[in-house]
């Protein structure tokens, strides 16, 4: 079976501090979220977990109580010292939160993104058919705006159907960077074997050793998959992405998410 694990811990502060996953997108008045579950539950998923922060679990209990579809679902608190910290431990820390609770394959995505049902199909069949991770993968092209704006992406290099290499770029845009246009761009729809747990609590216990005082400085789970690569831990698969993603970041976004899903 296959784990589905959705991180939720972000206080949406883009979007004006409301929980933009609670966004109202679906024809029938579902929230994001509830919509993006339904799209994963046409899998046979083992239980559902949500990576929380103490503010807003409750919001998600209300929708998914603790069996949603006939689906097991636990919530799991992101949690870090407020006194030595201003934020927590970032995405490497949030993944490593689930660690001891399951020994399945799981499929990690963001909760404030949809990714399609065909998405969820492939990255479920690839990850419960093998022993292998993947990576689920958009070409840059597609992500990196015409109007010529600057944006952060996380890039994808692969060579003979295998990650190489995964690097964050910042400032980007379609004039300054064409070189990059034909390689892949992350969206966090990640597929791990369970075993891939203990090498990154071992990253982040040492990040978190060599990174005492500075109480805003975060492990994120792209840098520390790819120290993993880089290191011949890892050995992580890719497949592109085909369904368009939509995604919720700045107010305004649920209502063209809407438009599309009402046709």
């Amino acid at each position: 079976m296959v784990v589905l694990i959705y991180l939720v811990a972000g206080m949406s502060s883009r979007f004006g501090g409301n929980v933009k996953q609670m966004a109202k997108v679906g024809p029938n008045g579902e929230s994001l979220i509830e919509y993006s579950v339904k799209q994963a539950l046409h899998n046979k998923f083992s239980k559902i977990i949500f990576i929380t922060n103490r503010k807003t679990e409750h919001l998600f209990r209300e929708i998914f109580g603790d069996v949603y579809d006939g689906v097991d679902v636990m919530y799991v608190e992101q949690i870090y010292d407020v006194n030595e910290r201003t934020r927590p431990w970032g995405t490497t820390d949030a993944i490593c939160s689930i660690s001891g609770l399951f020994d399945e394959p799981f499929i990690m995505v963001n909760g404030d993104d949809l990714y399609g049902t065909n998405t969820f199909k492939l990255g479920y069949d690839m990850v419960h058919d093998s022993h292998d991770n993947f990576i689920g993968c958009v070409k840059m092209n597609k992500l990196i705006p015409e109007d010529g704006k600057n944006v952060n992406r996380g890039v994808i290099f692969v060579k003979n159907g295998k990650v190489t290499e995964m690097k964050e770029m910042l400032n980007i845009n379609i004039n300054n960077c064409p070189e990059i246009l034909a390689e892949y761009g992350n969206v966090n729809f990640i597929c791990l074997q369970p075993n891939i747990l203990r090498f990154l609590n071992k990253l982040l216990d040492n990040f978190k050793k060599d990174n005492i005082g500075n109480n805003s400085i975060e492990c994120l789970l792209p840098d520390s998959l790819n120290t993993l690569i880089q290191n011949n831990l890892l050995d992580m698969k890719f497949f592109e992405i085909t369904d368009e993603i939509l995604g919720i970041t700045h107010p305004g976004d649920e209502i063209g998410i809407a438009k599309i899903l009402s046709k």
